[in-house]
């Protein structure tokens, strides 16, 4: 049986405007090359408004992409979901990664600047991700980064019931690593 949770968005928000601006050229050069008499104008004609019809819906879907996590079978995937459903997955090893933990990390994004002055419009932000790990700390496999705290305490409680996987705060111990 499946076992599925989704938590977070495919694409940061200027991850998003950056497809949307690609969405709205790409209507642009359609409305553009409507009027331009070519040999094949008929037989492009009749395929133009489908694949600008598949072009729109691919890059929405791009647009509200999510990211979540399926087990299947006592195997781990990543899976990317479009309202809900299964796109594409990708599976996970577990293979001597029997501990998950989450770190936190702090980032900024805004313009980018030239020059001594640094923008306004620069935003701080912490990113918690939920990481597989193995006995020792040291080899980690990253599961999903997510914008708040209670989403990756959500993938830890999916995966510490479902998998069996301990959790612990994460404190690598370079002496065990090097003596195993």
């Amino acid at each position: 049986m499946n076992k599925k949770i989704i938590v977070e968005y495919n694409l940061n928000l200027i991850q998003k405007i950056h497809v949307s601006v690609i969405l709205a050229i790409g209507i642009s050069i359609y409305f553009i090359t409507r009027n331009i008499n070519y040999t094949f104008k008929d037989t492009i004609e009749l395929f133009t408004p489908l694949l600008l019809t598949f072009y729109i819906l691919g890059m929405v879907a791009i647009i509200v992409s999510k990211l979540g996590l399926i087990i299947n079978a006592n195997k781990l995937y990543k899976g990317y979901f479009v309202f809900g459903r299964l796109i594409y997955k990708q599976p996970i090893d577990l293979k001597n990664k029997p501990i998950v933990s989450i770190l936190k990390s702090q980032g900024a994004h805004g313009m980018p600047t030239v020059g001594l002055v640094a923008p306004q419009g620069v935003n701080n932000y912490y990113k918690f991700y939920t990481y597989l790990l193995d006995k020792s700390h040291t080899e980690k496999t990253e599961l999903i980064g997510s914008k708040k705290l209670k989403n990756a305490e959500l993938i830890v409680a999916f995966l510490t019931k479902n998998l069996n996987l301990d959790y612990e705060l994460y404190s690598p111990n370079f002496d065990l690593k090097n003596s195993g």
